[in-house]
């Protein structure tokens, strides 16, 4: 779903108005970033700007911003911000426990600006002697900015491919897994790869929950293996020690297709297959193609191109531009 791409995306804008020193405005992104957070549907099914305007903390200004994003897949506005704010601040606001706030004030007194030179700054212990930092929160600072520096590093595809093949390769031979691909831009056969996502398909709810008990334990028991980031019902992450993150998910067989179709992307490519549905009077998302509530088809790609008219499209020619 798009709601936590979405929520990310007005937390930003709610930091960079902060950062410009801009009142009230921040409060109500982070409103409206929780509400899209907490909705328990898709945010991109919801077309209608009246709709839209029922959900708590959002008016018109902002349900413009959400069709916005979920017709073009971007926010004016953000990139303005982005544009009027120094490059410095973008990246260390980017940094967990750094809020405008301190940014502001490691700017101005240390003149410190890139992920780089906080990494510097609180290896020599500088920014325990600013107000309100500690020798215990310019710890916490570092572990996040070198994990934000590890996080915004793009692997060349050959690097990593023996790695994710033997990933792979365990994840299949996990009972009760029926198909095991890599998704994301790997599948898109990128140059580069910023981190690795993997589809697990099992058959029925009930073997879920096994099977991701298993697939953590497959995680921590692989070489290269570093941390474990986030272990759920559906969704396993764990970072290797070379700094890839791995995203694992678990879905049922019956959405392969559209799941598999999603997280290949590219998110354009996903949003102009999204608004050709919408113009066929059917609803696209990772769970599958529907008229109304009704599925229509969800089990292969093939079927939903077909579905909406078009040819399989190969995952590296998927881009916004669909094919006449």
């Amino acid at each position: 779903m798009e709601n936590a791409s979405l929520a990310r995306l007005f937390r930003q804008i709610a930091d960079l108005l902060d950062y410009q020193g801009v009142q009230f405005k921040p409060a109500a992104y982070r409103h409206a970033a929780q509400t899209i957070e907490d909705l328990p549907k898709d945010i991109a099914e919801m077309t209608e700007k009246k709709e839209l305007m029922k959900l708590p903390g959002i008016g018109e200004a902002l349900a413009d911003k959400i069709i916005e994003y979920c017709t073009t897949g971007k926010i004016r506005v953000l990139d303005h911000l982005v544009a009027e704010t120094s490059m410095g601040a973008s990246g260390l606001l980017s940094v967990e426990d750094l809020g405008p706030r301190r940014v502001r004030e490691i700017e101005q007194h240390l003149d410190v600006r890139t992920i780089p030179e906080l990494i510097e700054a609180a290896q020599i212990g500088r920014l325990r002697t600013l107000p309100g930092f500690s020798e215990i929160l310019e710890k916490k600072i570092l572990e996040n900015a070198q994990r934000a520096k590890e996080g915004a590093k793009r692997f060349p595809r050959p690097e990593v491919e023996a790695d994710v093949e033997r990933l792979l390769k365990a994840l299949r031979g996990i009972g009760g897994v029926n198909r095991s691909e890599a998704a994301g831009s790997y599948r898109r056969h990128k140059e580069t790869v910023g981190d690795i996502d993997i589809l697990i398909g099992v058959q029925g709810k009930k073997v879920t929950e096994n099977v991701a008990h298993s697939v953590a334990d497959a995680a921590r028991k692989f070489p290269k293996f570093a941390r474990m980031v986030a272990e759920g019902p559906t969704k396993i992450s764990f970072d290797i020690k070379s700094g890839l993150r791995v995203d694992i998910r678990i879905v049922r067989m019956k959405e392969w297709g559209s799941a598999f179709l999603y997280f290949t992307g590219t998110k354009e490519h996903n949003i102009m297959l999204r608004r050709l549905a919408i113009e066929r009077g059917l609803k696209l998302n990772e769970y599958g193609l529907f008229r109304g509530s009704k599925s229509v088809v969800s089990e292969t790609e093939e079927d939903i191109y077909r579905a909406l008219g078009l040819k399989f499209i190969e995952p590296k020619e998927r881009t916004e531009i669909l094919p006449s």
